[in-house]
């Protein structure tokens, strides 16, 4: 694609994007088809020469599309709210044309920079004290997976790591019975165990954590032998 084409295809898409938000109303939320519609559609082999963009874009319209389950829809209730207002879609596509790498400081500084900045107004709004930081992550799997892994060191004295997690203290996660399964999948990833996801009952109108059930379970698993017993004072978090 020259530098004519990608003008011109970055218009299209864009058009076809307005357009496609402005007609979401009259598309089904969900598509009439049942599973391998799409497959078949889709030719077994790959094309042995390059094909034209307008038959990509045309198989994109064509095939993709319908088969959507529309997001942005008005009428679409499940999951969690629709996550891409245009002003993130307008977003997306300058990301996007630059792809940026922004693993470190000097792959990408403005990037780097920038989200310490938001962690911090992130930090105010919520109206926690200075000191508190982190980084933004992708998806809350991700960051649950990354709380879990920090926590797991953290009780083990940051030998986990190091040592790996054969002959480390056994630890235990506690957790309400109304959580989103990426606190099972981080547990698993992060080496500690189902049978170690402590579920606590909730309680009230809210489905708050049953903080007395909290109390029982961990005085049960410390008397059990389960505690484990730090080698310095930990600094920083403030457990109550």
């Amino acid at each position: 694609m020259d530098k004519k084409e990608f003008h011109d295809w970055s218009r299209r898409a864009a058009d076809w994007g307005v357009d496609y938000r402005s007609s979401l109303r009259d598309r089904p939320v969900r598509p009439a088809i049942v599973p391998g519609d799409i497959f078949r559609s889709i030719e077994e082999s790959p094309p042995e020469t390059a094909e034209p963009m307008e038959k990509i874009f045309a198989d994109f319209e064509t095939k993709i599309v319908p088969g959507m389950t529309h997001w942005q829809h008005p009428r679409f209730f499940a999951y969690f709210p629709a996550n891409a207002a245009p002003v993130s879609v307008v977003a997306e596509y300058l990301v996007s044309a630059m792809a940026a790498q922004c693993m470190l400081w000097q792959t990408s500084p403005a990037a780097t920079e920038l989200e310490t900045r938001i962690v911090d107004w992130m930090r105010q709004a919520l109206g926690l004290p200075e000191g508190f930081s982190g980084v933004i992550q992708d998806s809350a799997s991700s960051a649950t997976l990354a709380a879990v892994l920090t926590m797991r060191e953290r009780a083990l004295d940051w030998q986990g790591n190091r040592q790996g997690l054969a002959g480390q203290a056994k630890l235990r996660v506690y957790c309400s019975n109304q959580v989103h399964t990426s606190i099972d999948r981080a547990i698993w990833v992060a080496g500690i165990g189902e049978e170690n996801l402590i579920r606590i009952p909730v309680t009230g109108r809210f489905r708050s954590m049953d903080t007395p059930a909290l109390e029982a379970a961990i005085i049960a698993d410390r008397d059990a032998g389960l505690s484990i017993e730090r080698k310095r004072p930990v600094t920083g978090i403030r457990m109550r």
